[in-house]
């Protein structure tokens, strides 16, 4: 899914200290789930607690609160589909649970009954390590055709600009191209011909494209002063 940030095994119990990093916007979901009466989202919120326990982010975050996040930033730009904001909780599942999922995913329709649109949207979602840029290309081609998967593609990735400071300058470098190849236009393209997310669609680009013009400048500087530091230890 372009560069996602690895989960990392460490506990397979949770703990209070964890349950305290993402309690808010998990209490959130429910409350607009149950509000809303949107069945699918509350099975993959039980279920993607359950799938990402024990994993967390470099940074120490429980990882179960990136995806709860993705799900929360579509629900304020007013996206409420069912399916939709279930598969955002789950998007990053079938790269990071495997083990917990050995039929490759067909556990979520068959024993946690969500739907096969559910299931479908985090197939496209699910991205092969080591793509080149053709299958980069094909890979965001086929996300663009689902305004739903874009969406969660979008909200992704405008989170995961906010952990760029964990990269190298390599791949931080590698994320920023693909983000302005194939992100940003995908923005553009899903704002023209899915109009009943145009806001949204809108809304993900504009933040994009600020996460990733800040990213440059960050990066140009941070380059720019590791290139003197070089300079002077070579005087």
């Amino acid at each position: 899914m372009g560069y996602t940030e690895p989960a990392v095994q460490m506990n397979e119990e949770f703990d209070e200290h964890e349950l305290v990093q993402y309690i808010k916007p998990y209490m959130f979901i429910k409350g607009f789930a149950v509000a809303k009466g949107l069945k699918q989202t509350l099975v993959a919120l039980s279920l993607a607690q359950r799938l990402h326990r024990g994993q967390y982010r470099k940074g120490g975050m429980p990882y179960l609160y990136h995806p709860l996040k993705v799900c929360t930033t579509l629900m304020s730009y007013g996206i409420d589909d069912d399916a939709t904001l279930a598969a955002a909780l789950l998007h990053d599942v079938l790269e990071d649970c495997q083990e917990k999922l050995p039929l490759g995913g067909k556990e979520l329709v068959s024993e946690y009954h969500l739907k096969q649109e559910v299931l479908e949207i985090v197939r496209l979602l699910t991205k092969r390590s080591g793509m080149n840029e053709q299958e980069l290309a094909e890979y965001f081609g086929k996300i663009e055709q689902n305004p739903k998967a874009a969406l969660v593609k979008l909200s992704d990735r405008l989170q995961n600009s906010n952990t760029l400071y964990v990269f190298t300058n390599e791949k931080m470098r590698k994320y920023i191209r693909e983000t302005s190849m194939f992100l940003i236009p995908m923005a553009s393209y899903c704002k023209k011909y899915y109009p009943e997310y145009a806001n949204a669609f809108s809304i993900l680009k504009s933040s994009i494209e600020n996460m990733n013009r800040s990213m440059s400048v960050m990066l140009s500087k941070i380059e720019e002063m590791q290139g003197q530091a070089e300079k002077d230890q070579d005087e």
